[in-house]
Formats: C-alpha cells, sequence, structure tokens
C-alpha cells in the first residue's frame, strides 16, 4: 500500500501546485503549452496510481456481487458524452479551453459548467459497485472527491482571474448542474457520436491495458 499512498499524494500535487502558479506558467509557457505539459504529466501521475492501486494489498470491505458490475456499464456511457462534449466544446469557467464561448449559445454549459470533472465525478461513483476493497475505495471515492470540490475551486480560480464582470458575462445561462440543459442544446450529434466510439474503445481497452473484463460476468 505504501507506494499506492505515494502516487496518490504525487497525483494530487501535480494537480494542485500548477493550479497555484498557472498564471506565471501560462505567462512563461503560454496556454497551449501550459495546458499540453499539464495533460501529459496529468495522465503520467493518473497511470501511476492506477498501476499501484492494482499492485496494492486487497483488503475487502464488502462482498463482490457480480450484478453491480452493469452500474459502471450503464454510467460510463453518458460519461463519455460527457468528456467529449468537455473536449470539444468550450467551457470557460472550468478544464477545458475558453476560445470560441458565446454565452448566447451555452452549449453542454447548459446542463453543466463542469463536464469533465461531472464525468469523473459519476465515473468515480460509479466504480465503486463492483470494487469493494479498500485501495478502490480510496481511488474511486478520492477521485469522485476531488473532482465534486474541484468545480468550486474551478470556480473560484476562474473568478479570481477573469474578475467579477466577465466571470458574471461567461456565466450567464449557465449552470452548475441542470438536467434540462442536457436536452436543450446541451449535446449534438457529434457529442454523442464521438461519445459512443470513445465507450466502444473504453470497454475494447480495459481488459487489455487493466487486465479485468467489463463484459466478462
Amino acid at each position: 500500500m505504501t507506494w499506492f499512498f505515494v502516487s496518490i499524494f504525487a497525483f494530487l500535487a501535480g494537480h494542485m501546485v500548477p493550479g497555484m502558479f498557472r498564471r506565471q506558467l501560462v505567462a512563461r509557457l503560454g496556454s497551449p503549452l501550459y495546458l499540453f505539459a499539464f495533460s501529459i504529466i496529468s495522465i503520467g501521475l493518473l497511470v501511476w496510481v492506477i498501476g499501484a492501486e492494482l499492485q496494492a494489498d486487497y483488503i475487502a470491505l464488502w462482498p463482490y456481487d457480480p450484478r453491480a458490475r452493469w452500474v459502471p456499464l450503464v454510467a460510463m456511457l453518458p460519461v463519455c458524452w460527457l468528456w467529449v462534449a468537455a473536449i470539444r466544446q468550450p467551457c470557460p469557467l472550468s478544464i477545458g479551453r475558453a476560445r470560441d464561448y458565446d454565452p448566447t449559445h451555452p452549449g453542454i454549459n447548459r446542463f453543466t459548467r463542469h463536464p469533465l470533472l461531472l464525468g469523473v465525478f459519476i465515473w468515480g461513483c460509479a466504480h465503486l459497485f463492483p470494487n469493494g476493497h479498500l485501495a478502490a475505495l480510496i481511488f474511486f471515492g478520492g477521485s469522485a472527491l476531488f473532482a465534486l470540490l474541484g468545480m468550486a475551486r474551478m470556480e473560484k480560480m476562474r473568478l479570481r482571474h477573469l474578475g467579477a464582470d466577465e466571470f458574471a458575462r461567461l456565466s450567464a445561462g449557465t449552470r452548475r448542474f441542470d438536467l434540462a440543459g442536457l436536452f436543450n442544446g446541451g449535446l449534438d450529434w457529434r457529442d454523442v457520436l464521438g461519445g459512443i466510439i470513445l465507450y466502444g474503445a473504453i470497454l475494447a481497452l480495459h481488459p487489455l491495458v487493466l487486465g479485468r473484463d467489463p463484459l466478462a460476468f
């Protein structure tokens, strides 16, 4: 469990420290290079955490029920839609690009300002059901909590960087969570199609990368 906790600490530090110095790093590196470097580091640290979780000691917390595997199977499709929308559409108040955002056509922001983080939250909660051991609880539960807290943290950061007037202009018509917005211009056919493709890729790669087939009951 030692390296598992070390990897989690490194993952948290890798997200918190750059955020503390984001303005200075963007000024020095430029926004595209900063986002590219941050993404590469984040992916590398996530791979480390996942590998450490798979190797951690198994300490059971609740008995395994094969039916629980349906929870992430069902939940991951809307998660993939959210992740694709977060990449395709501008999300000026959260993780994602702010360029080309039109407050009169908020898109996914009409449903949630934080599609990427909301997806991580659902992903983490859904994977708790079939993984009833301590390392999984820390990893998936911690990821869900980190995403939930990250929503408020991102808005505070954007408010500080943008100023109250610009933040109010960009946030007009957006919601932290509004289910009606999902069916009112939140997703378009490209988000839906891209999400289905991503979902299929995850199902195909899951047993190859993680050694666990989500379709094997």
